[in-house]
């Protein structure tokens, strides 16, 4: 019986990738026909999941190149499909009719949320943390939930690779007997002594619950910590990064696409991944510097004699919503900065906007942005919460025709353009760029 079922799935995978759709019907599929279908398969010698609240597609693509360019056999689910159905499509495209594996390695992204449903049937080799936040309040509720779910669901048998600058994400290792390794990034020219938002996620000492003190911050609350009583500290990094144009690591010069803090520490999560599952260390090293993985995130396009950049910016999500505002704010020259949003939730039919209000719109205040352009049905309402952050309202400008917004931040930018957008206006803004022939 399961033999059928993975062949009716493999023949779905097929006539949908020949359509060019579909990355998560075919486990949907097998799902359906059987709740406990995932018992069937066996795992490849080298299993690497991974979760966090940002960066998940980024290592995952980028694990899977180094793999790939270390002659390995390796299947990934890198079109984002990180629910059940979508993990299960991609074990079933690793795996022979029978449920035997033909691969070497298997690397898999998985939804925070959805790590407990897979990991109720598979015991991954290594185990990827790689942030943890806030995020999506209707579907996630606290972050210590979601930590909680995830904590009960690890196997003791199973390599954590832990970022040690997140104190939430190091907090795993608490009463665990897993092996751990350990990465993150020394202080560097982007750190600072003070945080740049109030609303960090893990502040007090989990043990004695003493407020941890920062010695430096990377960002969010990411960076350099230690408990007053010695409790609870950030451990020492097997593997840590040295960041200035390029990122250094066990004396290995690796080229940065961008040196966005968020970019170092997914190149950071993949090279200690690969490098403890004894992957050529030479290998992993040319991978990373030739990367044809393009950041997700990020798109760069002309405008006149000026530089463009789309910045896919996460409702709900401050931690990822921070990053791009930090990465705008660094660049050189004089910037206009478009942001917007048609809606809130892809997934929920939400009015919430007091996410907004964890954001720190604040940087926005630098002298260096000379117009504020506000998109969509929620402009007035992103003006409001500009105006509490002390932005200069003078500088804004606003678009409710999201449609034609693209040509109108063409129009009215001034300098370097830079677009915080939304999911929906994200793809919205490439179609249009390259029907121009613009991106």
């Amino acid at each position: 019986m399961n033999s059928l079922i993975v062949i009716l799935s493999k023949l779905s995978y097929f006539i949908l990738h020949k359509l060019g759709r579909g990355t998560s019907f075919p486990g949907k599929l097998a799902l359906k026909l059987n709740k406990n279908i995932l018992n069937y398969f066996e795992m490849p010698k080298t299993t690497i999941f991974v979760t966090g609240t940002t960066g998940k597609t980024s290592v995952a693509g980028t694990l899977y190149e180094i793999y790939k360019h270390s002659g390995y056999k390796v299947v990934a689910n890198l079109k984002g499909s990180n629910l059940i159905d979508g993990v299960t499509s991609a074990i079933i495209e690793a795996s022979k009719i029978s449920g035997k594996t033909k691969v070497d390695a298997l690397i898999i992204e998985v939804d925070e949320r959805y790590v407990k449903k897979v990991f109720k049937y598979i015991t991954p080799k290594y185990f990827i943390i790689n942030n943890l936040s806030r995020d999506q309040l209707a579907r996630n509720g606290h972050f210590e939930l979601v930590f909680k779910e995830i904590d009960k669901s690890i196997d003791e048998k199973t390599h954590l690779i832990l970022n040690a600058d997140d104190p939430l994400v190091t907090k795993f290792s608490l009463g665990k007997k897993n092996k751990i390794t350990y990465y993150g990034l020394k202080e560097n020219k982007y750190s600072t002594k003070k945080n740049r938002i109030d609303t960090l996620d893990l502040t007090y000492c989990p043990k004695c619950h003493k407020k941890l003190i920062f010695d430096y911050f990377n960002y969010g609350n990411l960076g350099y910590y230690h408990c007053p009583n010695n409790d609870y500290n950030r451990p020492n990094c097997d593997f840590e990064g040295i960041l200035n144009k390029t990122l250094k690591v066990e004396d290995e010069i690796i080229k940065l696409n961008n040196t966005a803090l968020y970019n170092a520490y997914n190149i950071l999560a993949c090279y200690a991944t690969a490098r403890v599952d004894n992957v050529d260390k030479e290998k992993i090293v040319e991978s990373l510097n030739n990367l044809s993985l393009k950041v997700k995130r990020l798109n760069e396009f002309k405008v006149k004699n000026n530089k463009g950049t789309l910045l896919l910016s996460k409702n709900e999500t401050p931690l990822s919503y921070n990053q791009s505002l930090e990465y705008v704010i660094k660049e050189k020259g004089n910037k206009t900065v478009a942001i917007g949003f048609t809606r809130i939730s892809g997934r929920y039919d939400l009015k919430d906007i007091s996410w907004l209000y964890d954001i720190n719109f604040e940087l926005l205040k630098d002298k260096s942005i000379e117009k504020i352009i506000l998109i969509g049905p929620f402009a007035y309402d992103l003006a409001v919460r500009l105006k509490t952050a002390n932005v200069d309202p003078k500088k804004f400008l606003y678009c409710l025709d999201y449609n034609n917004s693209l040509d109108y931040c063409l129009k009215n930018a001034k300098g370097d353009l830079y677009c915080l957008l939304y999911f929906d206006l994200n793809y919205l803004y490439i179609d249009q760029l390259k029907e121009r022939g613009l991106l």
